[in-house]
């Protein structure tokens, strides 16, 4: 007997086993990014290598690119991105097409920064997986790499479009409220 017209009870638990398995996949990968996070933001500023990293895969690109493809604030990208190129890991050139902004670039420098990044990476999550199979090793990393193209095609859709009011929940008028603290006001 159907649960819902059309539906079944096969496919109803069907369904809440795989909405189960990928709430618990959520939680695996949340806490897998936050401890990875603490590692690197140890040693590291993860925000000006994101930076870095944004700049070596599709560079040269201009600041407002750069925010787009790593999440960041306008403000955040020019302090990150004068940080880089202080430390001579970016160069920072006018863009011929657009006066009004520039063009970075990753410099040897930088090249070289994140070619030691990705060796120290490499080397502490070898130790960290040190025991597990060759097999193993190469399954994780195809499902992880299947995630993350399909967080890219699908993420963002999933996630829905943000409310157009962002104020946080405890700044909105509770229905009714409004009148009763202009009532205490008189």
């Amino acid at each position: 007997m159907p649960l819902w017209p059309g539906i079944s009870a096969r496919w109803y638990h069907s369904f809440m086993e795989r909405t189960d398995a990928a709430v618990e996949l959520a939680g695996v990968v949340v806490g897998f990014v936050g401890a990875a996070q603490r590692g690197m933001t140890a040693n590291f500023d993860l925000a000006r290598v994101s930076v870095l990293t944004a700049v070596a895969a599709e560079g040269p690109l201009r600041p407002r690119e750069v925010g787009k493809r790593v999440g960041m604030a306008p403000s955040s990208v020019t302090r990150h991105v004068q940080a880089l190129e202080d430390a001579g890991q970016l160069s920072v050139e006018p863009d011929p097409e657009d006066h009004r902004t520039c063009l970075l670039e990753v410099t040897e420098a930088g090249r070289g920064e994140l070619a030691t990044l990705r060796a120290v990476g490499g080397a502490v999550l070898g130790e960290v997986v040190a025991d597990w199979s060759q097999k193993d090793i190469s399954t994780l990393s195809s499902l992880l790499q299947r995630l993350l193209v399909d967080w890219e095609e699908r993420g963002e859709q999933a996630r829905g479009k943000p409310a157009p009011d962002r104020r946080p929940r405890w700044r909105h008028p509770v229905p009714g409220q409004e009148k009763n603290e202009r009532k205490d006001r008189r």
